[in-house]
């Protein structure tokens, strides 16, 4: 049984380094302040197994490699924000766009956990997006925005298909993350009328998106390791997680009631107006999101459990109110996503 261990000094300054730099990429005024922001976003996974000494063989390398490849094109569109063909290199390979979204994959299983949900939670994707449609940047032609959007469309059909073939419960949420992480900056080149829906979409998925990993990171810590199966049966021991997680994974995923499911709603009338397709291709992909997360519930929480498999410790207070916060967050701003949207 593998148990997860406390967070240490080193990563704790590590995410504090990170969640400082994901501010400094949204907030930031010029671009080359941004592209700083956005490198130490980048950089912060790529860092996290030298931090905890972890040792790496050819994967480590292999993932290393091809993450200098997106702090290079990120740092470049940074010191050259006129140029069309090095801000679409940016993009699809800061974004994952298929087939670096292979980048993302060697990657998360060095990071860990805590360092990856740090880097989905930035979505440095669409932070990317909106500063290369910034009217002070490089303006890119109608065609070739059409062209990105189809080729995220079918990134997040990649990912959501991936997300729903795989065993552990972690990789299908961070699946799941990166097809909507996908969808966003689909929907920031489809969008004529700034990114509202976009930062919509965005504030609700991250939302789930950290309910679920706290979740989930929780039973691995007091279970141990977890992979889908019918006899996980963790629901009998464990109702209030699995209450909690059933809400916050519906909500997520785009149930009506929450401002994902609005902010959906938005995205994909800007897809229709560009192309039926890309339309049809989002709607496809929420629907699979859907299934994916069901199938984590049913693997995680369903079934009949072998006697004696469950742990004696409860879930912490403190990780119930929070996610109990998050999920009442979804649900309020879903009822009243006018009062998120420009007047």
């Amino acid at each position: 049984m593998s148990i997860q261990m406390p967070m240490s000094g080193p990563d704790f300054a590590l995410s504090l380094v990170s969640v400082a730099a994901a501010a400094v990429m949204w907030t930031s005024s010029d671009h080359v302040t941004f592209s700083c922001g956005l490198a130490v976003v980048l950089a912060a996974p790529v860092v996290e197994p030298f931090v905890r000494l972890r040792v790496g063989g050819e994967g480590r390398t292999t993932a290393t490699c091809l993450s200098l490849l997106a702090l290079a094109a990120a740092v470049a569109f940074g010191f050259a924000p006129d140029s069309a063909a090095l801000a679409i290199a940016a993009l699809v390979v800061v974004g994952g766009a298929f087939p670096f979204h292979v980048i993302q994959e060697a990657l998360r299983p060095q990071a860990g956990p805590r360092a990856f949900s740090l880097l989905l939670l930035s979505q440095p994707g669409l932070a990317l997006a909106t500063e290369i449609l910034d009217p002070q940047t490089v303006t890119l032609g109608v065609e070739t925005r059409t062209m990105l959007t189809s080729w995220f469309v079918l990134t997040a059909l990649v990912q959501t298909g991936l997300a729903l073939c795989r065993q552990d419960p972690m990789r299908v949420v961070f699946g799941v993350g990166m097809s909507q992480a996908a969808l966003l900056v689909a929907g920031a080149m489809a969008s004529e009328h700034g990114f509202t829906s976009e930062y919509l979409m965005l504030a609700g998925s991250d939302l789930g998106l950290l309910a679920l990993t706290l979740l989930l990171g929780d039973m691995q810590r007091r279970h141990g390791a977890l992979r889908l199966r019918p006899d996980n049966g963790l629901a009998e021991h464990e109702p209030r997680s699995a209450q909690l997680f059933l809400v916050a994974g519906w909500l997520c995923a785009g149930l009506p009631g929450g401002i994902v499911f609005f902010a959906e709603d938005l995205i994909f009338h800007a897809l229709v107006q560009r192309s039926s397709w890309n339309a049809a291709g989002m709607v496809f992909v929420c629907m699979i999101n859907g299934i994916a997360f069901y199938r984590v519930y049913l693997g995680v929480y369903c079934g009949r459990m072998i006697p004696g498999a469950f742990a004696k410790s409860v879930m912490p207070p403190l990780i119930s109110v929070t996610v109990a916060l998050l999920v009442a967050a979804v649900v309020i701003f879903g009822c009243m996503p006018q009062a998120m949207l420009p007047h």
